[in-house]
């Protein structure tokens, strides 16, 4: 019998595929779903044969009460391939997963880590398709979301020092952190070539593993910069909390027309959504180190800027702007009357619910290579109006649109600090050094997207934006403003940012 993943028949890189504590059931599942393919072989680590000789299985012997990382360990020390990934105990690869594999491999040759989209069977019998995230190393340390078909390098884990034996049953995790921490490249295929017979919580752990994740955080955290594990939970969500380093001046930018407007609720009081923000800024931060540097139309409402000036007194910096409306150029004109070493960008019709947000956006802010930090936040009705921003088939939209406040979002999206492709100027922190090297925001979308193009921009330079459920804010969406999008708005993005508006979709849009 000819083995069908033989090295060298085809030139391509072998995986091997380990299997721990098997019984002959399972083996004969995961030939059954190989069998077909090519450029892999089965490591078998068990005490003793659960099958009879087959021409794609490696044995190890391993005693059967050894530990996990013990198993793993005997099962790379026998595997010959280029990578080896450890199977679960449930689920298979798909017809054409190892070709899959191959084939982007060898448009990747650096890749250590590869991981994988994937599929379950919902309660209900359905097919639950999970699109992951690509590469993202601030969410690997709140989540351990590479999910069930992951590859390693052989000679990267020997390079980072192989598996740590004490961390049992988490010493994957530890091993994606560890080549995080040594710059190892990782791969991610967004392909679906894995199922599992049920859905469960991605990067989930048993209780009795707990103590061992965060084992591993804390090391990863003290590796990387800093900061602490305030939980650890089963269902695979981690709080871990970065550092803030000092009380550096922020410099809060607010575009406004200092204006009365309708009212905030029917049968209310003529209303100016400047100062409710305001009001919420100096009576619920925590964060006191900053200044307030208000852009001005040259016909405001006095009694709005004087109220301004009794919230804020001295922290008061208040720009005139006298040409036609254009929030790009108003920004602009803000930052560069600004002093601070980071700048918020805030629009003026927001309401502060998190009293440390400041803070917990200044952590992603100063993380090495940052470009920016954006946060929550919630329409007036408790849907979900940003968690990010994403841009996909050639236009730029919000992560979790109209979802319910409280909501855990697709793989728990909403509930995990992560890296995004941009954030919405409605509420964005980032080094004032960042806005200028850039260029800041261009003139030429006065209205709508300019703060998509500024990201974008940002992104180019290689700057890294971030997201963070810790910092929640209301947006009374377009109070103060006209919303509208005109066409010529998204011509222009499409012109400059074509190559960039097509990132791979890892959200379910809204129904």
């Amino acid at each position: 019998m000819t083995n069908p993943s033989a090295p060298g028949a085809t030139g391509s890189p072998l995986v091997s595929f380990l299997a721990l504590r098997p019984d002959g059931a399972r083996v004969q599942e995961l030939l059954s779903s190989l069998t077909t393919q090519r450029d892999w072989e089965l490591v078998v680590v068990a005490p003793i044969d659960p099958v009879a000789a087959h021409p794609a299985i490696v044995r190890a012997e391993a005693q059967t009460s050894a530990p996990a990382s013990r198993l793993i360990e005997h099962g790379v020390a026998a595997a010959s391939g280029r990578y080896v990934c450890v199977l679960p105990d449930v689920g298979v690869p798909v017809d054409l997963a190892v070709p899959t594999l191959v084939d982007w491999l060898a448009l990747a040759p650096d890749a250590a880590v590869v991981y994988t989209d994937e599929s379950a069977v919902r309660p209900d019998g359905g097919i639950e398709v999970v699109s992951k995230q690509g590469p993202a190393p601030e969410r690997l340390r709140c989540q351990f979301y590479y999910g069930d078909l992951l590859l390693f390098r052989r000679d990267t884990i020997a390079e980072i020092g192989g598996l740590s034996h004490d961390v049992d049953g988490v010493e994957l995790y530890d091993l994606a952190l560890r080549c995080v921490q040594a710059g190892a490249v990782t791969l991610h295929i967004p392909r679906v070539l894995f199922h599992a017979p049920s859905t469960r919580a991605i990067g989930a752990f048993a209780e009795t593993q707990l103590e061992q994740v965060r084992t591993v955080l804390e090391r990863h955290l003290a590796a990387t910069g800093g900061g602490t594990v305030e939980a650890v939970a089963a269902d695979g969500v981690h709080t871990t909390v970065r550092p803030l380093h000092g009380a550096p001046l922020v410099s809060i930018v607010i575009p406004t027309q200092a204006r009365l407007s309708d009212p905030l609720r029917p049968g209310g009081e003529p209303h100016s959504y400047l100062l409710h923000a305001l009001r919420g800024l100096v009576e619920h931060t925590t964060y006191q180190n900053f200044e307030v540097v208000l852009v001005v139309d040259t016909d405001p409402e006095p009694a709005v800027i004087d109220e301004a000036t009794r919230l804020l007194g001295e922290r008061l910096v208040i720009v005139d702007f006298d040409l036609p409306f254009n929030f790009a150029a108003k920004a602009n004109r803000g930052v560069l009357s600004a002093v601070g070493e980071y700048v918020l960008m805030l629009n003026d019709d927001v309401e502060v619910i998190t009293p440390d947000w400041i803070e917990s956006l200044l952590r992603l802010a100063q993380l090495p290579g940052a470009g920016m930090a954006g946060c929550m936040l919630y329409y007036e009705d408790d849907t979900i109006q940003h968690g990010g921003h994403h841009y996909w088939m050639g236009s730029p939209t919000h992560i979790g649109l109209q979802v319910p406040r409280g909501a855990a979002g697709s793989q728990h999206a909403f509930q995990v600090e992560r890296e995004v492709g941009g954030v919405t100027a409605a509420c964005s922190l980032f080094p004032r050094s960042v806005y200028l090297e850039v260029g800041g925001m261009t003139t030429l979308l006065p209205g709508a997207f300019n703060d998509v193009d500024f990201c974008l921009k940002v992104a180019e330079l290689g700057y890294q934006a971030y997201w963070t459920p810790r910092a929640e804010l209301y947006h009374f969406e377009s109070k103060t403003r006209d919303a509208r999008v005109r066409a010529y708005e998204l011509e222009t993005l499409g012109r400059r940012w074509r190559h960039r508006l097509h990132q791979p979709q890892y959200w379910p849009f809204p129904e």
